[in-house]
Protein backbone atom coordinates (compact mmCIF):
# COMPACT_ATOMS: atom_id res chain seq x y z
CA UNK A 1 0.00 0.00 0.00
CA UNK A 2 1.23 3.35 -0.81
CA UNK A 3 1.73 5.66 2.31
CA UNK A 4 0.30 8.84 1.80
CA UNK A 5 3.30 11.78 2.68
CA UNK A 6 2.88 15.35 2.68
CA UNK A 7 5.23 16.45 0.48
CA UNK A 8 6.03 20.42 0.60
CA UNK A 9 8.88 21.68 -1.34
CA UNK A 10 12.67 21.69 -0.04
CA UNK A 11 12.76 25.65 0.74
CA UNK A 12 9.99 24.71 3.05
CA UNK A 13 12.07 22.54 5.05
CA UNK A 14 13.13 24.00 8.41
CA UNK A 15 16.21 21.53 8.94
CA UNK A 16 16.69 22.71 12.95
CA UNK A 17 13.54 20.71 13.71
CA UNK A 18 14.96 17.30 12.48
CA UNK A 19 15.45 15.16 15.25
CA UNK A 20 16.92 11.75 15.63
CA UNK A 21 16.40 8.80 18.36
CA UNK A 22 17.50 5.89 19.50
CA UNK A 23 15.61 2.57 19.52
CA UNK A 24 15.38 -1.34 18.18
CA UNK A 25 13.87 -3.30 15.60
CA UNK A 26 12.43 -6.81 16.15
CA UNK A 27 16.36 -8.35 16.40
CA UNK A 28 16.94 -5.96 18.94
CA UNK A 29 19.20 -4.14 17.01
CA UNK A 30 19.93 -0.59 17.43
CA UNK A 31 18.36 1.49 14.72
CA UNK A 32 18.12 5.14 14.43
CA UNK A 33 14.98 7.62 13.86
CA UNK A 34 14.73 10.68 12.04
CA UNK A 35 11.69 13.18 12.60
CA UNK A 36 10.66 16.28 11.58
CA UNK A 37 8.72 18.73 14.02
CA UNK A 38 7.15 19.12 16.95
CA UNK A 39 4.87 16.23 15.27
CA UNK A 40 7.41 14.22 14.40
CA UNK A 41 6.62 13.67 11.03
CA UNK A 42 8.69 12.12 8.10
CA UNK A 43 10.62 14.05 5.86
CA UNK A 44 8.94 14.44 2.45
CA UNK A 45 10.01 17.22 0.33
CA UNK A 46 9.56 18.39 -3.44
CA UNK A 47 13.36 18.59 -4.73
CA UNK A 48 13.84 21.64 -7.37
CA UNK A 49 14.33 21.27 -10.66
CA UNK A 50 18.08 19.21 -11.64
CA UNK A 51 19.56 17.79 -14.45
CA UNK A 52 20.05 14.10 -14.09
CA UNK A 53 22.67 11.38 -15.81
CA UNK A 54 21.86 8.46 -15.07
CA UNK A 55 18.01 7.60 -14.19
CA UNK A 56 16.42 4.24 -14.05
CA UNK A 57 12.60 4.93 -13.02
CA UNK A 58 11.04 2.75 -15.94
CA UNK A 59 10.53 -0.87 -16.31
CA UNK A 60 12.72 -2.93 -13.95
CA UNK A 61 15.15 -0.45 -12.53
CA UNK A 62 18.61 -1.16 -12.55
CA UNK A 63 17.92 -5.03 -13.02
CA UNK A 64 20.45 -6.73 -15.40
CA UNK A 65 23.21 -3.60 -15.36
CA UNK A 66 26.52 -3.56 -14.15
CA UNK A 67 25.89 -2.76 -10.96
CA UNK A 68 22.57 -4.57 -10.45
CA UNK A 69 21.14 -7.27 -8.98
CA UNK A 70 20.71 -10.61 -10.57
CA UNK A 71 17.24 -11.38 -9.04
CA UNK A 72 14.35 -8.90 -10.34
CA UNK A 73 12.89 -8.76 -7.22
CA UNK A 74 16.03 -6.99 -5.72
CA UNK A 75 15.54 -4.40 -8.65
CA UNK A 76 15.38 -0.75 -7.40
CA UNK A 77 14.56 2.28 -9.38
CA UNK A 78 16.98 4.98 -8.92
CA UNK A 79 17.33 8.91 -10.07
CA UNK A 80 20.66 10.87 -9.22
CA UNK A 81 20.21 14.86 -9.28
CA UNK A 82 23.22 16.74 -10.45
CA UNK A 83 24.69 20.44 -10.18
CA UNK A 84 25.11 20.49 -14.09
CA UNK A 85 23.78 23.90 -15.54
CA UNK A 86 20.43 24.28 -16.81
CA UNK A 87 20.59 26.42 -20.22
CA UNK A 88 24.10 26.88 -19.64
CA UNK A 89 23.48 28.44 -16.21
CA UNK A 90 24.40 27.51 -13.03
CA UNK A 91 22.06 25.54 -10.60
CA UNK A 92 21.72 28.06 -7.65
CA UNK A 93 18.28 25.65 -6.74
CA UNK A 94 21.12 22.52 -6.06
CA UNK A 95 23.43 24.35 -3.91
CA UNK A 96 20.45 25.16 -1.66
CA UNK A 97 19.66 21.48 -1.61
CA UNK A 98 22.67 20.33 -1.28
CA UNK A 99 23.26 23.17 2.02
CA UNK A 100 20.02 21.83 3.56
CA UNK A 101 21.06 18.24 2.98
CA UNK A 102 24.53 18.70 4.22
CA UNK A 103 22.95 20.42 7.99
CA UNK A 104 21.11 17.05 8.11
CA UNK A 105 23.92 15.33 7.97
CA UNK A 106 26.31 17.16 10.33
CA UNK A 107 22.99 16.65 12.65
CA UNK A 108 23.14 13.12 11.71
CA UNK A 109 26.85 12.63 12.51
CA UNK A 110 26.71 14.65 15.81
CA UNK A 111 24.08 12.39 17.21
CA UNK A 112 26.43 8.83 16.27
CA UNK A 113 29.15 10.50 17.40
CA UNK A 114 27.35 11.34 20.47
CA UNK A 115 25.85 7.59 20.51
CA UNK A 116 28.91 6.00 18.70
CA UNK A 117 28.98 2.51 21.40
CA UNK A 118 26.03 2.07 20.81
CA UNK A 119 25.75 2.49 17.13
CA UNK A 120 29.02 1.53 15.94
CA UNK A 121 30.14 -0.70 18.61
CA UNK A 122 32.86 1.93 18.69
CA UNK A 123 34.36 4.19 21.67
CA UNK A 124 36.77 7.41 21.57
CA UNK A 125 36.51 8.27 18.27
CA UNK A 126 37.04 12.04 17.21
CA UNK A 127 33.94 13.86 15.21
CA UNK A 128 36.50 13.56 12.13
CA UNK A 129 37.06 9.81 12.43
CA UNK A 130 33.21 9.11 12.93
CA UNK A 131 33.06 11.17 9.28
CA UNK A 132 35.09 9.03 7.58
CA UNK A 133 32.39 6.25 7.98
CA UNK A 134 29.93 8.43 6.83
CA UNK A 135 27.84 8.46 3.47
CA UNK A 136 26.94 11.96 2.53
CA UNK A 137 23.85 12.78 1.06
CA UNK A 138 26.08 15.19 -1.64
CA UNK A 139 28.41 13.33 -3.42
CA UNK A 140 31.40 14.26 -5.02
CA UNK A 141 32.04 13.54 -8.43
CA UNK A 142 36.02 13.44 -9.89
CA UNK A 143 37.92 13.45 -13.54
CA UNK A 144 38.89 9.60 -13.65
CA UNK A 145 41.91 11.22 -15.57
CA UNK A 146 42.62 13.95 -13.35
CA UNK A 147 41.23 13.60 -9.86
CA UNK A 148 39.74 16.96 -9.83
CA UNK A 149 36.81 17.90 -8.71
CA UNK A 150 33.84 17.85 -11.68
CA UNK A 151 30.90 18.14 -10.01
CA UNK A 152 28.43 16.88 -7.23
CA UNK A 153 25.22 14.74 -7.24
CA UNK A 154 22.22 13.18 -4.97
CA UNK A 155 21.23 9.83 -5.33
CA UNK A 156 17.89 8.75 -4.68
CA UNK A 157 17.03 4.96 -5.03
CA UNK A 158 13.66 2.80 -4.16
CA UNK A 159 12.73 -0.64 -4.28
CA UNK A 160 11.17 -1.96 -7.32
CA UNK A 161 8.97 -4.95 -4.61
CA UNK A 162 7.23 -4.43 -2.03
CA UNK A 163 6.85 -6.77 0.74
CA UNK A 164 2.58 -7.12 0.93
CA UNK A 165 2.17 -8.06 4.54
CA UNK A 166 2.11 -12.12 3.68
CA UNK A 167 4.95 -13.65 2.88
CA UNK A 168 4.99 -12.42 -0.60
CA UNK A 169 6.46 -9.29 -2.81
CA UNK A 170 4.19 -7.11 -4.88
CA UNK A 171 6.03 -4.58 -7.88
CA UNK A 172 5.07 -0.30 -7.81
CA UNK A 173 5.70 1.88 -10.64
CA UNK A 174 7.25 5.45 -10.15
CA UNK A 175 4.53 7.94 -11.23
CA UNK A 176 6.27 9.63 -14.20
CA UNK A 177 4.69 13.35 -14.70
CA UNK A 178 4.55 16.07 -17.17
CA UNK A 179 5.62 19.97 -16.78
CA UNK A 180 1.95 20.36 -14.75
CA UNK A 181 1.86 17.40 -12.39
CA UNK A 182 -0.17 14.98 -15.16
CA UNK A 183 0.89 11.28 -14.93
CA UNK A 184 2.51 10.30 -18.46
CA UNK A 185 0.95 6.30 -18.49
CA UNK A 186 4.14 5.67 -21.41
CA UNK A 187 5.85 8.35 -19.53
CA UNK A 188 10.01 7.66 -19.95
CA UNK A 189 13.07 10.05 -17.89
CA UNK A 190 15.98 10.18 -19.98
CA UNK A 191 19.63 11.04 -19.20
CA UNK A 192 20.61 14.90 -19.92
CA UNK A 193 16.57 15.85 -18.84
CA UNK A 194 16.22 18.28 -16.05
CA UNK A 195 13.31 16.59 -13.41
CA UNK A 196 11.97 17.05 -9.83
CA UNK A 197 11.36 14.29 -7.81
CA UNK A 198 9.46 13.71 -4.69
CA UNK A 199 11.91 12.48 -2.21
CA UNK A 200 11.56 11.51 0.93
CA UNK A 201 13.94 9.67 4.10
CA UNK A 202 13.31 6.77 3.77
CA UNK A 203 15.58 5.12 7.05
CA UNK A 204 18.86 5.88 8.43
CA UNK A 205 20.70 3.16 8.05
CA UNK A 206 24.08 1.76 9.90
CA UNK A 207 26.56 -1.65 9.49
CA UNK A 208 26.65 -0.88 5.79
CA UNK A 209 30.32 -2.31 4.75
CA UNK A 210 30.91 -3.00 8.82
CA UNK A 211 30.34 0.21 10.19
CA UNK A 212 29.43 2.83 7.53
CA UNK A 213 26.43 4.96 7.76
CA UNK A 214 24.01 7.16 6.42
CA UNK A 215 20.81 8.33 4.78
CA UNK A 216 18.94 6.31 2.16
CA UNK A 217 17.04 9.07 -0.04
CA UNK A 218 13.74 7.55 -1.71
CA UNK A 219 11.58 8.77 -4.25
CA UNK A 220 7.94 8.18 -5.52
CA UNK A 221 7.45 10.13 -8.27
CA UNK A 222 9.17 11.88 -11.13
CA UNK A 223 8.40 15.39 -12.93
CA UNK A 224 10.13 16.06 -16.37
CA UNK A 225 10.11 19.89 -16.51
CA UNK A 226 12.39 20.15 -19.56
CA UNK A 227 13.45 16.66 -21.90
CA UNK A 228 17.40 17.52 -22.78
CA UNK A 229 16.56 17.98 -26.70
CA UNK A 230 14.67 20.87 -26.09
CA UNK A 231 17.12 22.68 -23.85
CA UNK A 232 19.48 25.52 -25.28
CA UNK A 233 22.70 24.69 -26.88
CA UNK A 234 25.24 26.59 -27.39
CA UNK A 235 25.58 29.23 -30.61
CA UNK A 236 28.56 30.74 -30.85
CA UNK A 237 32.47 30.10 -28.32
CA UNK A 238 33.45 33.29 -27.81
CA UNK A 239 36.84 32.17 -27.49
CA UNK A 240 37.34 31.47 -31.12
CA UNK A 241 36.17 35.01 -32.41
CA UNK A 242 39.23 36.81 -32.04
CA UNK A 243 41.26 34.22 -34.28
CA UNK A 244 42.44 35.53 -37.69
CA UNK A 245 43.79 33.05 -40.68
CA UNK A 246 44.42 34.01 -44.65
CA UNK A 247 43.00 30.27 -45.51
CA UNK A 248 39.63 30.95 -43.57
CA UNK A 249 37.06 30.00 -45.57
CA UNK A 250 32.86 29.64 -44.78
CA UNK A 251 31.65 26.19 -43.49
CA UNK A 252 30.07 24.06 -46.22
CA UNK A 253 27.15 21.78 -44.92
CA UNK A 254 28.70 18.36 -46.27
CA UNK A 255 24.97 17.05 -46.07
CA UNK A 256 24.33 20.18 -48.84
CA UNK A 257 27.04 18.59 -50.89
CA UNK A 258 25.71 15.01 -50.31
CA UNK A 259 21.92 15.54 -52.49
CA UNK A 260 24.29 17.04 -55.58
CA UNK A 261 26.97 14.08 -55.68
CA UNK A 262 28.30 15.27 -59.22
CA UNK A 263 29.10 18.45 -58.77
CA UNK A 264 31.61 20.15 -58.93
CA UNK A 265 32.70 23.15 -57.50
CA UNK A 266 35.95 25.58 -58.56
Amino acid sequence: MRVARNYKPLSELDVDEIKFSLGCDRQNKTVISMVHGPTCIDIAVVTPACVTNWPRCTGDGNFGTMWGPAEVTKAKFSLDLTDQQINMVENAAFREMANKLEVIDDKLLDFVHNNQLKVLGRKNLSRDEVKMLQIRSVRQKYDKVSGSLVGHNVQLTTPKYHFDGMGGKYPKAINICDMYGGVLPSGQVAPGDVVAATMFANQVYTGVGGDKFGIHWSFEDVQVICQRHKLESKTEVSVFQGGSYDFACQYQDPAADAQFPDQVVY
